[in-house]
């Protein structure tokens, strides 16, 4: 039987500039399906279940679902690194999963995208 780990975003508590697609995106990437956006714009989603280790208990101590918010002692790493910054709006893509809005714009308007890419 499979098992299933779990996680929630609050779409409310990114950042305003982040389009809530891309973020969805981003945790595509990374081997989350989305279950669904509920009225309250709370994303579930879920992925296969690697290991024992990978579990973490959510407040009720259910095993399988993530934590609200990341262990203090533990680093935060679902985050993926910004490949792409316009300095103007500074808005990002981690250069995962579908092109940003914001930069998809700019290449259909005739930019060269790669002046967008950090470092």
């Amino acid at each position: 039987m499979k098992e299933w780990e779990y996680r929630k975003i609050d779409l409310n508590q990114q950042h305003p500039r982040r389009d809530d697609l891309d973020l969805l995106n981003v945790a595509g990437g990374e081997g989350w399906e989305l279950v669904g956006i509920m009225n309250n714009n709370i994303a579930y989603l879920k992925r296969p279940q690697e290991d024992e280790e990978r579990r973490a208990p959510c407040s009720s101590g259910t095993p399988g679902l993530a934590r609200d918010e990341p262990n203090e002692k533990e680093p935060h790493t679902n985050e993926a690194k910004e490949k792409y910054r316009d300095s103007v709006t500074g808005e990002t893509w981690s250069g995962r999963g579908r092109m940003a809005n914001w930069l998809k714009r700019k290449q259909n308007a005739g930019e060269d995208v790669e002046k967008y890419r950090v470092g």
